[in-house]
């Protein structure tokens, strides 16, 4: 401690994981604004980093983008078509919008290679549901986007939904990662839409104000 400045020293050989008791206790030392080195520490030993730094290592396994739903999650983009009566290329981009945080327009054609007429296609089928909403924002990258609040964040962070915090820490003043493997990603967004947990915006609740009398 040197004057008002104070200090937590910690032995990180010492935690055991990302749930270790400790972690709570510093984050009550910290205090919220504090915390981002420990938070990142918390990061490092959580068994999802580790598995999506391991992804993709496989040399038999499928070459391409992991954002790509149609290769690392083919059954996934298969269940979603079914359920929500799209084709599989609608429900492909439909599970980009849902969980990555980067789905620009570019980005998905580049992820899929898709040529413009296909990708025109899939964007049309899906701006017809009402999965999505048909928008111009600001840095966005992009016209489809899912029926909820959103964040606009300034540089170099790039403007995401609101539902997707409960996917992924969003910063907000850096880029979003997801922090465990694509397919895993796609699985936990599309469970929360099967668990009735879909993008939607909230209805405001407002009293009726009563009508002044009248003299």
């Amino acid at each position: 401690m040197f004057r008002d400045q104070e200090t937590v020293l910690v032995r990180t050989g010492a935690l055991t994981d990302a749930d270790d008791p400790v972690f709570g206790l510093l984050e009550g030392l910290l205090g919220p604004g504090r915390g981002e080195g420990m938070r990142a520490l918390r990061t490092i030993l959580d068994e999802d980093l580790a598995r999506a730094v391991a992804a993709g290592t496989d040399p038999e396994g499928p070459t391409g983008y992991a954002q790509d739903p149609a290769l690392g999650a083919p059954d996934l983009v298969a269940e979603a078509a079914g359920t929500l009566g799209l084709s599989p290329d609608a429900a492909a981009l439909y599970l980009q919008l849902l969980a990555l945080p980067d789905p620009t327009d570019r980005n998905c054609a580049r992820w899929t290679g898709w040529k413009p007429a296909r990708m025109k296609k899939a964007r049309a089928e899906l701006a017809a549901t009402g999965l999505v909403v048909e928008a111009k924002r600001a840095r966005a990258g992009r016209t489809l986007f899912l029926p909820c609040g959103w964040l606009d964040l300034k540089s170099p962070a790039l403007p995401v939904e609101i539902w997707k915090q409960g996917l992924y820490p969003v910063p907000g003043h850096t880029r979003a990662v997801p922090l465990l493997p694509l397919p895993e990603l796609f699985r936990r967004a599309w469970d929360r839409v099967r668990a009735g947990d879909a993008p939607a915006y909230e209805e405001l609740t407002t009293r009726a104000t009563r009508k002044g009398r009248r003299w």
